[in-house]
């Protein structure tokens, strides 16, 4: 009787389980918790004295040169749909100018069968920025072949605990400073902390900081959400635990009170160019996105996810234009207000605005 291979059968449930996420992250809505950006206001500036021809968007984040703040953020890899997804969004990155992060790569180091479907991103865009992905367990060899098999440029550990609990078949003991610390001492390129969807709070993002990593991607709450993508995987979409996490704004000002001089990464429920302007004037080096340009090149195709991000673009400089701020730098001394449940969230840590921005 043929029986199949055990490892085999874990390689072919890792791939179901991806096209999965991708299913229920374009189905799903994003929350039930929210980015809180609509507690957010920039000032306006009636007397600009700016063409939008002046406004530079242009950045550095963990010393890689942006032409833009915004990375066409992690999403997937390891099945065929995965493939054809990453090519698209490839080709959208390559049109746009935009560094582009894959999905986690650990399916592609454990078989060599599927690694097409991330390295199709390089074969598009060979000048391009790209970013490898890994848990945050992982080893510094398996960091290391992450890294080769892209040629990547940086590599994103994600910190997931919260959607492995939620995860039938998830990992259930969490010791991931260790080996953090290691592969962030060990790598040439920089390393990212990345959160998935319940954000960071300040001093977590200090404690990931002081083991080495060169920045923190926030995976606030308000997006994308994998603990309400697992429990529908197993037929229970209502859970408390949906809700779990810290809006992506109160994580951005979280970290930003206690490391003011981080590399920050804004992604959580950012949808436009005036989110971004937001995220930006609070302190962020840069912006990601995932859902929105997967929905635009899976339902479009390339093109569409090139009008998206041009859109956003469009939209971040005309804000830029109407608050008086010619670069991001500029950007980032204008006055921000808050409201809303953020206004209560900033009294109760008893911090202003003036101190977060320091």
């Amino acid at each position: 009787m043929n029986q199949e291979h055990p490892k085999n059968n874990s390689i072919i449930i890792r791939q179901q389980r991806k096209d999965q996420h991708l299913r229920l992250g374009l189905s799903l809505p994003d929350g039930p918790g929210c980015s809180c950006f609509q507690d957010v206001l920039l000032v306006p500036e009636a007397l600009p004295e700016l063409s939008i021809t002046d406004i530079d968007i242009s950045t550095k984040f963990c010393g890689l040169n942006l032409k833009a703040p915004l990375i066409i953020n992690a999403l997937t890899g390891g099945t065929r749909w995965a493939a054809a997804i990453n090519a698209r969004l490839a080709e959208v990155a390559k049109r746009t100018g935009l560094a582009l992060a894959v999905g986690s790569q650990r399916i592609a180091l454990a078989n060599p069968e599927v690694v097409y479907s991330f390295t199709i991103v390089r074969r598009i865009n060979p000048d391009g920025i790209v970013l490898a992905n890994l848990g945050a367990n992982s080893s510094v060899d398996d960091a290391y072949k992450a890294v080769d098999m892209l040629a990547a440029d940086g590599l994103q550990l994600h910190l997931n605990a919260a959607q492995e609990l939620a995860m039938a078949e998830g990992d259930r003991s969490f010791f991931w400073s260790e080996p953090i610390g290691a592969v962030a001492q060990e790598m040439s390129v920089p390393v990212i902390a990345k959160e998935v969807g319940c954000g960071l709070s300040g001093q977590t993002a200090r404690r990931l900081l002081e083991l080495g990593v060169s920045a923190i991607d926030i995976g606030g709450l308000g997006g994308t959400n994998f603990i309400a993508i697992e429990n529908c995987r197993q037929g229970k979409c209502s859970s408390p635990l949906n809700s779990w996490g810290l809006p992506t704004v109160w994580s951005l000002l979280d970290i930003m009170a206690v490391n003011p001089q981080a590399e920050i990464c804004a992604t959580g429920g950012l949808r436009n160019g005036l989110d971004m302007a937001k995220a930006l004037a609070m302190g962020a080096k840069a912006c990601g996105m995932a859902k929105p340009i997967l929905a635009a090149v899976t339902l479009g195709g390339i093109q569409a996810g090139v009008n998206f991000v041009e859109q956003c673009l469009r939209e971040l400089k005309t804000v830029m234009l109407l608050v008086g701020a010619k670069d991001l730098a500029a950007l980032r001394h204008k006055t921000v207000l808050f409201g809303g449940k953020t206004w209560n969230y900033l009294q109760q840590r008893g911090w202003t605005s003036s101190q977060i921005k320091e």
